[in-house]
């Protein structure tokens, strides 16, 4: 491949964070069949059908989430994942918790990276979204209060040593929001429960 078009193609994936849909590379005037050398000789990665990454971007920790979210569109990261992030755990999970809305279309999941969907019905989903950027992206996550109500529903799931934990270091952190969290509960039909945790860890 001519260095001219290899820099058009690069400068594609540059404009757009480091990801392109097939239509993005074939608008710089590339054959098809250019995709697969590009993928042979490691210049680029394939994350799922018409969506490839530069190779050469690091994606580690916090950005392989990008892989995530492009792969299942309308994701919202959740529970262990959530936990994560927010450093409300010291349990680093090994799949990336994603929360889908149930009635939605199912997206196909690949071996690699390793998602672990939840199916929420539409107000558990809806509920406490929040918006954040990793390297110009944009990424949904619920929000801490919702995190700490979706553990107290999914608490066996993922273990009670861990959903302990979660709660003790959300209390003891400077950006909790009780009313948030109560009314979050209320909303998910957590509220007794969580209520009855809440009187016996604080």
């Amino acid at each position: 491949m001519k260095k001219e078009q290899l820099k058009k193609i690069i400068s594609v994936f540059n404009k757009q964070n480091g990801f392109a849909h097939t239509k993005d590379i074939l608008a710089t005037g590339v054959h098809f069949r250019k995709i697969s050398e590009l993928k042979e000789e490691g210049i680029i990665v394939k994350i799922k059908r018409g969506l490839y990454r530069l190779s050469d971007n690091d994606f580690e920790e916090n950005n392989e989430i990008l892989e995530v979210t492009k792969i299942v569109n309308n994701g919202v990261i959740c529970l262990l994942s959530a936990l994560n992030y927010y450093e409300l755990t010291t349990y680093n999970p090994w799949e990336y918790y994603i929360a889908i809305y149930r009635d939605s279309t199912k997206p196909k999941i690949p071996e690699y990276p390793p998602i672990k969907l939840l199916y929420f019905s539409k107000r558990q989903y809806d509920t406490g979204i929040e918006k954040i950027r990793i390297d110009g992206h944009e990424v949904k996550i619920y929000d801490r209060e919702k995190t700490i109500c979706d553990c107290v529903r999914y608490r066996n799931k993922i273990g009670m040593d861990t959903f302990k934990e979660a709660i003790r270091t959300y209390l003891a952190s400077k950006e909790k929001n009780i009313s948030k969290l109560m009314k979050y509960a209320d909303i998910l039909g957590v509220k007794n429960i969580l209520r009855d945790y809440l009187e016996v860890l604080v």
